[in-house]
């Protein structure tokens, strides 16, 4: 689906941010909506079944399973636990898969959740509606419906995913005013990278040419190529 963005090309960031963009000049109200501990509380057994229907290569299957399986142990251990703040009944145990793996945002983006953007569409009939990830932003004209669909959304990823919203209570907000999505504050008027967001970066950038040698820091150019990429866009 074209309000689908991440993990495939020609649908990064930059269009996601447009596209949210012209969403807020056709809309008046918005409401952003994202997932408790999205990666740690996938359900394998759901993940698995949602592959299979796509897939019946045995020997991919069975590759993908042993790297399926190295999730939950990472998420039992105290350290990892505290370092991802996850709280002792959330999420249960025996979930989750790695957080920041290209296979793990894929098989979160396009396989878990992509039922999601169906529902979405198809049932609840929204009119404006975009997902990064687990970014999730619904866009309308009413701010009762956008109350409806929130829990609407909620209900779906509790009982068709085993998920939690992060706020099922999230703010609808006007769409005159901003959106701060996926590290840009987003206007009708105007995109600009968040404050925090450049401090981020700048401090990234920074330690990278205080030790260019140090591993895993990134090539100072390529991280000052990276920042100038995020903070001149729009």
């Amino acid at each position: 689906m074209r309000e689908d963005f991440a993990c495939r090309k020609g649908y990064g960031t930059h269009r996601a941010v447009l596209w949210l963009q012209h969403l807020l000049r056709r809309h008046r109200f918005v409401v952003h909506l994202d997932i408790r501990a999205c990666f740690p509380s996938v359900d394998l057994s759901i993940l698995g079944r949602l592959v299979r229907r796509r897939i019946d290569d045995g020997r991919f299957l069975a590759v993908l399973d042993r790297v399926l399986a190295d999730g939950p142990p990472l998420y039992a251990r105290p350290e990892v636990r505290r370092h991802a703040r996850l709280n002792d009944d959330w999420p249960p145990p025996g979930r989750g898969l790695p957080i920041g793996a290209s296979t793990s945002q894929y098989l979160v983006t396009h396989v878990y959740l992509s039922g999601l953007d169906h529902f979405v569409k198809r049932a609840l009939k929204v009119p404006g509606w975009a997902r990064y990830v687990d970014d999730q932003f619904a866009f309308g004209d009413r701010r009762a419906d956008l109350r409806a669909w929130r829990a609407a959304i909620g209900e779906w990823l509790w009982t068709e995913r085993g998920m939690r919203l992060k706020h099922p209570e999230a703010r609808v907000l006007n769409c005159r005013g901003h959106l701060d999505a996926l590290g840009y504050r987003v206007t009708r008027e105007s995109l600009e990278a968040r404050p925090r967001a450049t401090r981020r970066y700048a401090a990234r950038l920074r330690q990278a040419l205080a030790d260019p040698d140090a591993t895993p820091r990134p090539d100072p150019v390529r991280s000052i190529a990276s920042t100038a990429g995020v903070v001149l866009f729009g």
